[in-house]
């Protein structure tokens, strides 16, 4: 451990690897700056290709328990860090046959906590740690802003990690036909979900939904080929984008419990919300309770409405939860 003895008490403490810390000293100082401006951020540590650089950690938190008689403190404070961008590099390989660029930002909430990863650029990561999940949306918000901060001063593109801030949700108004499968018997309840699906998918913002009850597909819905769409569909078939999404839910059925492991020196509660980002758009599962396989899960591929159509699934979730 390598803390940064001449900080105050109350100030967030840099650990550091010495071996491989010393060509960071401007980055952990804004990242030392993001924590203590963000008190919702339980730690934030630097991984570049899976070895931790060092972290920051705000000043009364305890370490994580279990850590290995030989490691450095950095190291087993970033442990949940550098095995999040494992998964993040195992899950983006899964995500190529979507041709939508690299997964950039990874959120993952419980009730209790949750962490985000950033991608800096090629290799390198940032990880937080919030120990409220409340606290999980500040500490997202510091770090999308804390990531397009050190791009510009590297002179790199925005990529907007988390969409373009200012966007509002606007006002839908129904009108665009939409695809749709539906599987269940029950006709009422299939009327009630086309509704609910009609009212929040669109072409300028959620442009996909799908609803799990107990893993299995009850619903899902698009706005594919709409006009304002096309453009989107130019390598991926519109066909091929539908069946990709029901294999990626699938896949992320065994990835999730990797991932609950990985949370579990933070927190051992039940996963609630997953933001996948990429670089052009989000995948999003939102949990509609205490069951693990019931969930919707809902995708954009407008990167400045990343934000806005997590919202709209928001609203669109809440309403298949009123009425199941």
């Amino acid at each position: 451990m390598n803390p940064d003895a001449s900080a105050a008490v109350s100030e967030p403490r840099l650990l550091s690897v010495p071996q491989v810390s010393q060509s960071y000293g401007h980055l952990s100082k804004e990242c030392r700056a993001a924590v203590a401006a963000c008190p919702e951020i339980r730690s934030m540590t630097h991984v570049v290709r899976n070895t931790v650089v060092f972290a920051v950690r705000e000043a009364e938190a305890e370490p994580f328990p279990g850590g290995l008689s030989w490691e450095d403190e950095a190291d087993s404070e970033g442990r949940p860090g550098r095995r999040l961008v494992r998964w993040v590099l195992e899950t983006e390989e899964a995500m190529r046959r979507l041709d939508v660029g690299d997964l950039m930002r990874t959120l993952v909430v419980t009730p209790e906590g949750g962490m985000q990863c950033s991608r800096l650029h090629a290799a390198q990561y940032l990880v937080g740690i919030s120990a409220s999940e409340t606290g999980c949306d500040a500490m997202d918000t510091k770090m999308n802003r804390l990531v397009r901060k050190i791009r510009a001063e590297r002179q790199m593109a925005d990529e907007l990690p988390g969409g373009r801030e200012g966007e509002v949700l606007e006002p839908f108004v129904q009108g665009g036909s939409l695809f749709m499968h539906v599987l269940t018997r029950d006709m009422q309840e299939e009327q009630r979900l086309r509704s609910i699906w009609h009212r929040h998918l669109n072409p300028g913002d959620l442009h996909y939904a799908a609803y799990y009850r107990n893993w299995s597909l009850v619903c899902s819905g698009d706005a594919f080929e709409h006009q304002e769409l096309e453009d989107s569909f130019a390598v991926v078939s519109v066909a091929a984008r539908r069946a990709i999404y029901r294999d990626l839910v699938s896949r992320l059925r065994e990835e999730l419990t990797d991932l609950a492991g990985i949370i579990a020196p933070v927190t051992r509660a039940p996963i609630r919300r997953l933001v996948l980002d990429v670089v052009d758009g989000a995948f999003y599962m939102h949990w509609l309770g205490d069951a693990e396989g019931d969930f919707v899960v809902g995708v954009t591929f407008r990167q400045p409405q990343v934000g806005v159509a997590e919202e709209r699934l928001r609203h669109l979730t809440a309403a298949v939860r009123a009425r199941r």
